[in-house]
């Protein structure tokens, strides 16, 4: 039993496979301290030491350049993390596309999730589109902040 025990606490929290609920609109906007567009700049990896764990996870450090903010921030560029892969919840960045950001603070600065609706705003697949519409519609009515 002590050797399984301690078999499992070798397990990167990386490998912990990404679970989500799914998210009202509304509830995360109020929710997320920070929302914004922008495209990515840059992707970076960088490691960080989890806490309760033996070893270091890599996340992405992904760059934006903000082309609008709609709340928490005011910068023309932002910094934020996200697990390496979906399967550890970690959001699909890519270089050169534009996304609405949700995010929250943790200890490296604003994390990004992929159970929550960070959203790609140019992606047309069919079971994705709802999902868009929904948030670029619901953020059309805010006010900037």
């Amino acid at each position: 039993m002590k050797i399984l025990i301690f078999l499992f606490s070798l397990i990167s929290f990386s490998s912990i496979a990404c679970s989500c609920m799914g998210y009202d609109i509304e509830e995360a906007f109020k929710d997320y301290p920070v929302v914004f567009s922008g495209t990515v700049e840059t992707i970076d990896t960088i490691k960080v030491k989890e806490d309760g764990w033996l070893e270091y996870s890599k996340l992405k450090a992904v760059t934006l350049v903000v082309d609008r903010s709609y709340k928490g921030m005011t910068a023309e560029r932002i910094k934020v993390t996200t697990r390496m892969d979906s399967a550890a919840c970690g959001f699909p960045f890519e270089e050169n596309v534009k996304y609405v950001v949700f995010a929250i603070p943790d200890d490296n600065g604003l994390h990004v999730g992929s159970c929550g609706p960070t959203i790609h705003m140019k992606k047309r697949e069919e079971y994705y589109e709802m999902e868009r519409l929904r948030v670029i519609n619901f953020l059309s009515k805010q006010i900037d902040t």
